[in-house]
């Protein structure tokens, strides 16, 4: 259980450390594309780690039930970052009225 939970905060901490970084380094991503990469990023890692393990690994039912799980709070966690953290530059990105 606290392997659980502890994977669920790191996961949380990487994505919330990636919306950020890609808030105030690259503002031309939109923050539904920032959202979803910051989201999904981590997953790779994890999967990457858990396939790394043996000659034949696969991924049940549960492991990619709870790679959903982890994806989704790893999106809602960087829509949270973003109300806090603005892109930088939003501002200018808008058109002006003619």
């Amino acid at each position: 259980m606290l392997d659980a939970a502890f994977l669920m905060g790191s996961y949380a901490a990487m994505s919330a450390g990636m919306s950020a970084m890609i808030a105030k380094v690259s503002p031309s991503i939109g923050p539904r594309m920032r959202h979803l990469f910051a989201g999904s990023s981590p997953l790779a890692v994890l999967l990457a780690m858990r396939l790394e393990g043996g000659p034949s690994t696969t991924l049940d039912s549960m492991d990619l039930f709870s790679a959903g799980g982890l994806l989704i709070l790893g999106i809602i966690t960087s829509s949270a970052v973003g109300k806090v953290i603005p892109t930088q530059g939003a501002d200018r990105k808008k058109l002006s009225a003619r």
